[in-house]
């Protein structure tokens, strides 16, 4: 075993390829990096009241200093409701667009205890995600992604929601 060891750790091979992850580690380490402009966090709840679409200022930027690419975008909180509502994002001022999911999951509660709608806790934890386009209205330079969102106008119209801690992040694709 002892030689083996001495073996492997004077082989030139050896060196070589601890080199090359070392590098391979060392050069994919910045594409995990996001600016503070990419990422909000938010760490307070706030009611929405009203119908699908709204703006809700909660808002991240992305720059392309050459060709836009596409973006994804990834809003993840906790929401307490009861009742079908909406959420999307806008890209540059444009009105809350389509780009992917946008119900908000509708959790049936337990009969005894919570309304239809609301988790033991008051709160669900969901996850949404859109992907935009340059044709969607990515162009040089900032570009702002303002979270929307909002009652269902068709099955829930004027009701409210309350969002809890939550995170919106935008990356870049390759």
């Amino acid at each position: 075993m002892k030689n083996y060891l001495r073996n492997l750790t004077t082989d030139p091979r050896t060196a070589r390829i601890a080199v090359i992850c070392a590098l391979a580690l060392a050069l994919a380490a910045p594409t995990f990096a996001t600016s503070s402009s990419e990422v909000l966090r938010t760490l307070n709840s706030r009611g929405i009241s009203g119908d699908f679409p709204q703006r809700t200022g909660e808002i991240v930027t992305v720059n392309f200093a050459n060709t836009p690419s596409p973006i994804v975008v990834t809003w993840q909180g906790d929401v307490a409701s009861a009742g079908r509502f909406l959420m999307s994002v806008s890209v540059n001022g444009q009105p809350c667009g389509a780009y992917g999911g946008s119900q908000i999951p509708y959790f049936l509660g337990t009969p005894t205890s919570n309304p239809i709608g609301y988790a033991p806790n008051g709160f669900n934890d969901i996850s949404m995600q859109w992907v935009v386009l340059p044709s969607d209205g990515l162009v040089l330079g900032n570009n702002t992604i303002e979270l929307c969102a909002g009652a269902h106008p068709t099955f829930n119209h004027g009701a409210s929601f309350l969002l809890g801690f939550r995170t919106l992040t935008v990356r870049k694709g390759n």
